[in-house]
């Protein structure tokens, strides 16, 4: 039995809308919205922003010497210091693994599961799509979606900080449409 070309017609124009789709902006009057954004490139996945000051965390694809993703380290993760002159930082050790880091597990299909540190409520697969652009894929609204950013309300008048809210934006890899999850810990 033949297919056919419209279930593949239909995968093209799918991954086409994913590519160029992107989630909204920060809602007017949000200290988010006056946030530098990091710059895009085929290694970015996301970027996580809080409320405390503009310093981003960023996590891209880290790739071996043929282009696929580092069999050891598939996913790094480090600062731009926004608030010092932009300059990248890594992590340091209780922000690797207590809050920012990820535990990663590659696997032989080119792909990369992960999981936060801090929490196994969004676990992602990275992979690199066929126009090599690295992407994060996370189920949002219990649709997959690619993973663009991701914003942090924390209150600092504890003497540790407590998350209010964690709003995660992404682009639903089905749709082409921006999809956005709340999550209040």
């Amino acid at each position: 039995m033949r297919c056919g070309r419209g279930p593949l017609v239909l995968l093209f124009v799918l991954v086409s809308l994913c590519a160029v789709a992107q989630p909204p902006p920060p809602p007017p009057g949000s200290v988010f919205a006056t946030f530098p954004v990091p710059p895009a490139s085929k290694d970015l996945l996301f970027y996580i922003q809080r409320n405390k000051n503009a310093n981003t965390i960023v996590y891209e694809a880290k790739r071996d010497g043929t282009g696929k993703l580092d069999a050891d380290e598939p996913v790094q993760v480090y600062w731009i210091r926004h608030t010092t002159g932009g300059g990248h930082e890594p992590l340091n050790l209780v922000e690797r693994t207590i809050a920012y880091g990820v535990n990663q597990k590659h696997h032989k299909d080119g792909m990369a599961t992960m999981k936060f540190v801090a929490s196994d409520k969004y676990p992602f697969i990275v992979q690199l799509r066929p126009n090599g652009q690295a992407e994060a894929w996370v189920m949002l609204k219990g649709r997959m979606a690619r993973l663009h950013h991701v914003y942090v309300q924390a209150d600092d008048d504890a003497w540790r900080p407590k998350i209010a809210w964690i709003d995660l934006y992404g682009t639903d890899v089905s749709t082409g449409a921006p999809i956005t999850e709340r999550y209040i810990p």
